[in-house]
């Protein structure tokens, strides 16, 4: 090679004002002030990455130090114009604060700032991810911030304004940049891809564009990588897609119609394909997440057409979602399905299982809804049958009995039999059924917090009952489910744990007979407890007097005849902390 290959993002660096892309509000005002020599000497440039922070400083000060002006337009020929361009020049000094963050680095500027410029009109200083800088070295070039010598500029670039201490930005003009809009990056990229004879379809840098943020370099960098792609054929969206490491549009959709069609078997094998190709089960979850999304977004917009900025489809894709026909609500709960699965997802050992697992729930939910409606109709029927009477556990009793008698007489089973047995088992449905039923109009007459309070006095365990009183907070009482919250994941894993679960389910079937579900969530600013408190069974200790040697004797000896010794325990000799220890263990909750 006669000479280095120079990457796209350095080869088309903006080098006027004019080449800047969607930065019109900046342009504006950097060129009023050199028209109208109104240049301050310290400016704060702040943005996301990739919008143009460093070239517009370089740009800037070009045309500070131009042959020909102060000038908006630099002649991009004078000595310079060319040493600001290979970033050689003495007037234009760039430093990174990443590296050069300490109080010593802020005295070594402060001391060039007294030099004169050389070459050009001006001293520029370009301090480039200045919230990387020191407290200390903040503070050293405070002074020099507010009264720099004559004919000195700072540019202060960053992408974390917010890191920059007031006293600075205090001193200093701030200019915010945006994000670049999707559809001038795809309007340079189709410029520069005309010149560099890249064959790339429109799809496909449409897609570059949506993946990077609105970073314009970022989105030459990803054109540079793709175009070895396209030295031979046409690059297309899928091929950048796999690039990325995101499942392509195809194989989603055909993801989604397996599963809308109940065919799990289908479902699974697709999975398989995309984890085979190379696709993590968090990174497939996250992309069919954001595929369901833009679908749900298309088929709720007026003109689907209308709504491309708000989602990563390209028209094409449009048009094959809009022939598919889906159902808003279908792809709403394989969305709510998704999510949930997703957090197992995260934080699992074996995600592929929970993916695996996702796949069958969104598939026989669908399966149940509509591919089996006898399903309905058994609840249908259920909901018609006719209340239970007073004295139907007196006919359950009856109907035993009768059993007994004909089984004594008989030892096969007969017909008469087999009847009978069945009648019990409805009858006894209805029983549990009326319990049920009982159990939940007693609920409806107490607050949330009366019926907490009373599944935690029906927790048996110690640990258990201390756990969720202290820990869980409620959060809310859906019909039969009852929302907990707790403050981080690792407690939300503790809750869940088999022990401390089995102790609060078996509490609420105590207390409700088993008619209420858990959720666990965690808490946030959006999600708050209700007030109120937990209203705990506690009972006064024993206070034992002091007894005679007598008495004492007569007590040991009781004690030995006893199978079951109980202590009484003077908790009036101890102090309050180890008074709740002694309640603890006789199962109390304690404040």
């Amino acid at each position: 090679m006669s000479e280095n290959y120079l990457p796209l993002f350095r080869k088309y660096r903006p080098q006027s004002f004019c080449d800047l892309v969607g930065q019109e509000s900046l342009v504006k005002a950097l060129s009023n002030a050199i028209e109208l020599n109104r240049v301050v000497h310290a400016y704060l440039f702040c943005g996301p990455r990739g919008t143009g922070k460093t070239s517009s400083a370089r740009i800037f000060a070009k045309s500070l130090n131009c042959k020909q002006g102060p000038t908006v337009n630099p002649c991009q020929n004078c000595a310079s114009c060319i040493d600001i361009t290979n970033a050689t020049g003495m007037d234009v000094i760039e430093i990174d604060a990443a590296a050069n963050r300490g109080v010593e680095d802020a005295e070594d500027l402060i001391e060039q700032v007294h030099y004169a410029p050389i070459n050009g009109k001006y001293k520029i200083f370009i301090i480039d991810e200045v919230h990387m800088l020191s407290s200390a070295a903040f503070n050293a070039l405070l002074k020099t911030f507010e009264e720099p010598p004559e004919n000195v500029v700072f540019i202060l670039a960053t992408t974390e304004a917010q890191k920059v201490p007031e006293t600075i930005i205090s001193r200093c003009q701030r200019f915010d940049f945006r994000r670049i809009t999707v559809e001038d990056i795809v309007k340079r990229l189709k410029e520069i891809s005309e010149i560099e004879k890249i064959k790339i379809t429109d799809d496909a840098l449409f897609t570059i564009a949506k993946n990077v943020s609105g970073g314009l370099r970022d989105s030459l960098a990803l054109l540079d990588q793709v175009s070895i792609l396209g030295a031979k054929e046409e690059i297309t969206k899928d091929m950048i897609d796999e690039l990325l490491g995101k499942v392509t549009f195809g194989k989603l959709i055909n993801l989604l119609d397996s599963i809308l069609s109940c065919d799990i078997e289908n479902s699974l094998n697709l999975v398989d394909e995309i984890y085979l190709k190379g696709s993590e089960p968090r990174n497939l979850c996250e992309n069919f997440m954001e595929f369901l999304k833009n679908i749900i977004i298309i088929l709720n917009a007026k003109n689907p057409y209308d709504v491309t900025r708000f989602c990563s489809l390209s028209t094409v894709d449009i048009d094959e979602i809009v022939n598919k026909k889906y159902e808003s609500k279908d792809c709403s709960r394989i969305l709510d399905i998704t999510t949930q699965y997703y957090k197992e997802v995260k934080f699992a050992t074996n995600p592929y299982l929970w993916i695996e697992l996702m796949i069958i729930q969104a598939s026989k939910n669908q399966h149940s809804i509509e591919c089996t409606p006898s399903y309905t109709c058994a609840q249908q029927t259920k909901t018609h049958k006719q209340p239970i009477k007073q004295d139907v556990k007196e006919n359950v009793q009856k109907t035993e009995d009768k059993v007994k008698t004909v089984s004594t007489q008989e030892a096969k089973p007969q017909p008469e039999t087999q009847e009978i047995s069945k009648e019990i088992a409805t009858d006894k449905q209805e029983i549990r059924n009326e319990e049920t039923k009982q159990n939940m109009q007693n609920s409806n007459n107490l607050t949330p917090y009366d019926i907490w309070s009373k599944i935690v006095n029906s927790i048996e365990s110690v640990p258990g009952k201390f756990f969720y009183s202290g820990v869980a907070k409620l959060i809310e009482i859906e019909e039969n489910r009852i929302i907990l919250g707790f403050i981080n994941q690792n407690v939300i894993a503790q809750a869940k744990s088999d022990l401390k679960y089995k102790a609060l389910i078996e509490g609420e079937k105590r207390a409700f007979g088993g008619i209420y579900t858990f959720e666990f969530v965690q808490l946030s600013e959006n999600i708050k407890p209700l007030e109120g408190e937990i209203k705990k069974t506690i009972t006064k200790p024993n206070i034992v007097k002091e007894n005679t040697l007598q008495e004492k004797q007569q007590l040991q000896t009781k004690n030995i005849n006893d199978e079951k010794p109980k202590d009484n325990i003077n908790t009036a000799l101890y102090g309050p902390k180890v008074k709740e220890m002694l309640e603890a263990f006789s199962g109390k909750i304690i404040d």
